[in-house]
């Protein structure tokens, strides 16, 4: 009986020291990354609200994640300095190679008035590597062209980016 009992906490033990250890390993290999948006101005134009629904990152280790954003921001006049952040998400530590920054709408402020424009594709691309680093957080600005995503006449906006990472 007493042997019953000695085996049955040496299991315990045994179970306990794996979720810990499991615990540890998943904070050790996180970090988190910001990411922000900012712009390159044009002309005739006041304002540029664009709504973000979500960020795609892609590792070769993990494929791609998903993580939602639902947030709108006037991007016109931000610059890499004050740049607006979308969000800061937590991640496993490690190579990233990949982005895609999901679009659902465009308004455009043309000498006073709002105009939606279509949009050419669903998201922003950025196909260049980067790390993120456990018990740290890398910043990325993704940055907006306007004077080449704003086709003022036909009213369509096509994502072309460029990106700082920090």
């Amino acid at each position: 009986m007493k042997r019953s009992y000695v085996i049955m906490a040496v299991v315990l033990i045994l179970i306990v020291a794996g979720v810990g250890g499991y615990s540890y390993y998943e904070y050790s290999n996180t970090g988190r990354m910001a990411i922000s948006v900012a712009d390159l101005p044009i002309s005739n134009v006041s304002a540029v609200y664009i709504t973000f629904t979500s960020v795609a990152l892609h590792s070769n280790t993990s494929g791609w994640q998903n993580f939602t954003i639902d947030k709108t921001v006037n991007i016109y006049d931000l610059t890499t300095s004050n740049a607006s952040l979308l969000t800061n998400i937590s991640i496993h530590a490690g190579k990233y190679t990949m982005i895609r920054l999901y679009i659902s709408n465009v308004s455009v402020k043309i000498l006073g008035t709002n105009v939606t424009f279509k949009l050419s594709a669903p998201f922003a691309f950025i196909n260049h590597p980067f790390t993120v680093s456990a018990h740290s957080t890398t910043g990325i600005i993704i940055e907006f062209e306007l004077h080449s995503d704003l086709n003022l006449q036909s009213k369509i906006f096509t994502p072309y980016v460029g990106y700082v990472v920090s």
